[in-house]
């Protein structure tokens, strides 16, 4: 659908927002029954519902000719805000307003009737848009051709595969031509070679000063397409800035290890005999910053870190071993070292050990530092601790993957 005003016309110092949105929410009432919603009417019966905010007090400005994409997880409220900007449903406190021609593609056959062809549908979606009938039928082949539906076209779309309606909705909203374009994550539903078209296409809107407000699971296709990006997180906007800097910040909140500590110290190697404060034992893990000594639990790939563990050993010193690993959100280990493996042994009563990284691989992330002390000869496992905080990575680049590997290119032609 389409909010259409008259094309704008920028003077020298204008401000040249397209989208301006302001303290916008949208409150939704959740009944326990249908009946509480008919007490509710009732005088003397007072409230029957909970407040539930699918959106809280979002500020955003799109500017003129940029990208934006929307990032958050599942339920954040990226999808109500699309709506609500493309008239779909309202707000219900705040204000938004969209400078010129919009056109948008949202859920999966919006706009469409599935008892009507697709080249009806294409007159009637092209109607809704703004269009009349002659401008559509002027359109028509670019539509047909873009959509790749052949004679498919003259079938009711009730016969469609979800690609296939997905082709259809992409091919008629481009084909307004609007100065802004309002896309959902609609296009994950087509195939390779059709979601290469409508970036393609995307593209070409980005070189043509279009405005793109763009939706998407894929932080790759949003570091390489947009500009900036906005991360909606469970109703509130919690970062807008550069593509780079919301998507790796994102990623890095996706790579958080939520509830698999436990997993982590299960699958530790050796044999565990724990013999308590009086054997062997982890006293404190510490992650520093090897020039300067101070802690440092928020890094940038490339960096040289230093991992400290502080051990006691029995009242009869045995030799030791010390194993330090990084594991992912998944309990995946993503490296791990131990002094055995490495030829350095570790005797005496009490001190520490360091393992100085030099030049750390690992790209954004939230990584678990783990520790665990065993024999001399790797056999026993005395003790097993997780550092008290962990190590978040932040990555300035749009490098995609888990590690930054050294690498070099040579072309011949």
């Amino acid at each position: 659908m389409t909010a259409e005003a008259d094309s704008p016309v920028w003077q020298p110092g204008e401000d040249d927002s397209m989208i301006v949105i302001e303290n916008l929410s949208k409150e939704y009432r959740v009944y326990g029954n249908p009946y509480n919603r008919l007490l509710e009417r009732l005088p003397g019966i007072g409230q029957r519902h909970q407040k539930v905010f699918a959106l809280q007090d979002i500020n955003l400005r799109v500017r003129r000719g940029t990208t934006v994409g929307l990032v958050g997880e599942n339920g954040a409220g990226k999808s109500t805000l699309l709506k609500i900007l493309t008239g779909t449903t309202r707000q219900s406190a705040g204000s938004f307003r969209i400078r010129g021609k919009v056109a948008s593609l949202l859920e999966l056959g919006a706009g469409f009737h599935v008892d009507f062809t697709g080249r009806e549908n294409i007159f009637l979606n092209a109607a809704m848009m703004g269009l009349s009938r002659e401008e559509t039928a002027e359109r028509y082949e670019k539509v047909l051709e873009f959509s790749e539906l052949g004679r498919f076209i003259h079938a009711p779309i009730r016969t469609y595969s979800s690609g296939m309606v997905a082709r259809l909705g992409f091919s008629t909203a481009i084909a307004v031509d609007p100065d802004v374009l309002i896309v959902d994550e609609i296009l994950a539903v087509g195939d390779m070679n059709f979601q290469r078209k409508c970036i393609e296409r995307m593209w070409e809107f980005k070189e043509r000063g279009k405005t793109i407000l763009f939706c998407s699971h894929s932080l790759y296709d949003m570091r390489q397409l947009c500009d900036e990006a906005a991360w909606i997180h469970k109703g509130g906007l919690r970062l807008f800035s550069d593509a780079v800097t919301v998507t790796n910040e994102y990623a890095t909140f996706e790579k958080q290890l939520v509830g698999h500590e436990s997993d982590v110290l299960q699958n530790l190697p050796g044999e565990a005999i724990e013999l308590g404060p009086k054997g062997p034992h982890i006293v404190d893990i510490k992650i520093l910053d090897p020039e300067s000594g101070e802690p440092a639990y928020h890094v940038k790939p490339g960096c040289d870190l230093r991992v400290r563990v502080y051990f006691m050993n029995a009242a009869e010193p045995v030799p030791l071993s010390v194993g330090i690993g990084f594991t992912r959100t998944d309990a995946t280990l993503c490296l791990g070292n131990t002094t055995e493996l490495d030829g350095v042994k570790v005797e005496g009563n009490e001190g520490y050990v360091d393992l100085d990284l030099q030049r750390l691989r690992l790209l954004s992330g939230e990584f678990v530092v783990f520790v665990w002390l065993m024999d001399g000869r790797g056999v026993h496992r005395y003790h097993q601790l997780l550092a008290h905080q962990n190590l978040v990575v932040l990555n300035d680049g749009k490098e995609p993957g888990l590690f930054l590997q050294d690498h070099s290119w040579n072309v011949v032609s």
